[in-house]
Order: structure tokens, then sequence, then C-alpha cells
């Protein structure tokens, strides 16, 4: 058991995982405020499920893979965005502060 869990410690998160568990992180540290990322969230999600298909998923051809990926950090950079302006909200106890999403 110990060398299992010494294993996982090693073997990096795949982008998926990585994924699930910022959203936990989210939705934990911001309460009902998390859902005004919720746009741009799933942006990310489709763009990492196009980006690291599961096995036996359809891979992109190197330019469609090139331009999703450029795509997916314009997305997360966004989000960024947005989740700095939620957590404010969040610590200002504002519980209905709205944070409109830029271009769109």
């Amino acid at each position: 058991m110990k060398a299992a869990a010494q294993q996982k410690m090693i073997e990096p998160e795949g982008p998926r995982t990585q994924l699930m568990r910022l959203e936990r992180i989210l939705h934990s540290e911001l309460g009902a405020l998390s859902v005004g990322a919720e746009p741009l969230l799933a942006e990310v999600r489709a763009g990492v499920a196009a980006l690291y298909p599961e096995a036996g998923g359809t891979r992109l051809a190197p330019k469609e893979h090139e331009a999703r990926h450029a795509q997916l950090l314009a997305s997360m950079d966004e989000l960024e965005d947005v989740l700095e302006a939620l957590q404010l909200a969040a610590r200002s106890g504002r519980p209905g502060a709205n944070v409109a999403r830029r271009g769109g």
C-alpha cells in the first residue's frame, strides 16, 4: 500500500483530473459565486476534452490542436480574471455580487 501511495505522488495528474480538482476547490472557496465562472469553466472543459481525448478518442490534427490550445489558453486567462473578481466579491461579503464576463 505504501508503494502505491508513493507511485501516486510521483505520477503527474492528467489535465482532466487537475480540472476536476480545480472545480472542487472553486466551489468550496466561492460557494454560490462560483456560478459566475461556469461559462468559462465549460469552455475550459471543452478545450481539455478536445486536446486530451479519452482512450480511444480522436486526436486533433496538428494545426487544429495548435488552434484549440491557443483558444484554451485564452479561456484560462479570462477565467483567471473572472476568478480574481469573484474571489474579491466573496471576501467582501457580497453574496449576490455579479461579475460580467468580458466579450460575451
